[in-house]
């Protein structure tokens, strides 16, 4: 479960937005260390008994954890238009009219059906591969419409890291003093005084939008640095675990080498060893064993013709 998903979020004061889904808050529960709020469901699916505000960064005990029943009666009365149809109501009936109108909504992203509104939220949010989004720096520059599951590796991108240093040079362009003059009391009428101040803290709040995204974006870079990092420490142990096993196939072969100098040894003092019987056994075939002696006469027919010349 998530927070509340309505077409007029953007009208809502920021603080009833959760930081971690980016939804209207669901049963707001307060980090007491930051003070910031967010759903009690976003503060369940972390891990563990740390809760990190998406905020701030700040971490806090999961036994710190303040429920907001005040805050949450406050946002009741909060005019809201249905994420699904122009269905206009309070916060307090919001739940109401998408369980008896919007049963089994499909996700218009990837078409697929669910068994309730807040899971098809939950899928929007987390899990749709096809759900595309803007870059948090969209009013800076960076106009691409990225699928979700690729806002990290968008981060990390060429384009993403420019329009970033524009804004960290833009932020360093703010003087202290312009920030101070910004915020000075003005002399004028008190409804000059008011849309001063309105305009002032929409400003602030721009800024503060800036520095969550250059947070996020120092983290995701902090994570890619420390997976790499993960990764290096990985292939060198397994490059050292391979070291001893080269050392031993060397070996290994050393031996086998020398095991087969030897045997090519043998093999040319049997080869030996068969022509020297070869050649015993072709004279035993000149050989008699009943007492007759014969003699190989070579030459014959010239030798009996010597004899009549001679005669």
């Amino acid at each position: 479960m998530v927070g509340y998903r309505v077409q007029n979020k953007e009208s809502f004061n920021p603080d009833y937005s959760c930081p971690c889904c980016s939804l209207i808050l669901r049963d707001p529960v307060q980090l007491i260390d930051c003070g910031h709020r967010i759903c009690q469901s976003c503060a369940n699916e972390q891990e563990g008994d740390i809760i990190t505000c998406s905020e701030c960064h700040e971490k806090t005990n999961r036994n710190k954890l303040l429920i907001d029943r005040g805050f949450k009666n406050d946002m009741q009365i909060l005019p809201v238009v249905c994420s699904l149809c122009n269905w206009t109501g309070i916060l307090n009936i919001y739940q109401n009219h998408l369980d008896q109108n919007h049963q089994n909504p499909t996700c218009d992203s990837c078409g697929q059906k669910f068994s309730s509104v807040n899971n098809l939220d939950r899928h929007i949010q987390y899990d749709c591969e096809k759900t595309t989004v803007d870059c948090l720096l969209k009013q800076f520059g960076c106009q691409e419409m990225i699928l979700q599951i690729n806002l990290s590796k968008h981060y990390l991108s060429e384009q993403h890291q420019h329009v970033l240093m524009n804004v960290v040079r833009h932020l360093k362009s703010i003087s202290s003093n312009d920030i101070y003059k910004h915020l000075q009391i003005p002399s004028e009428t008190t409804i000059n005084h008011r849309q001063r101040t309105d305009n002032e803290t929409i400003q602030l709040q721009e800024i503060d939008e800036i520095i969550k995204v250059l947070l996020d974006g120092v983290e995701t870079l902090n994570d890619d640095l420390q997976r790499l990092s993960n990764e290096s420490v990985h292939h060198k142990n397994l490059l050292d675990s391979l070291t001893p096993n080269l050392s031993t196939l060397k070996i290994s072969m050393e031996e086998q080498n020398r095991y087969l100098d030897g045997i090519k040894i043998n093999q040319e003092v049997l080869q030996q060893d068969i022509e020297s019987m070869t050649q015993k056994l072709n004279d035993m075939k000149t050989s008699s064993y009943d007492g007759t002696l014969m003699w190989k006469i070579i030459n014959v027919q010239e030798k009996m013709g010597q004899q009549l010349r001679n005669y």
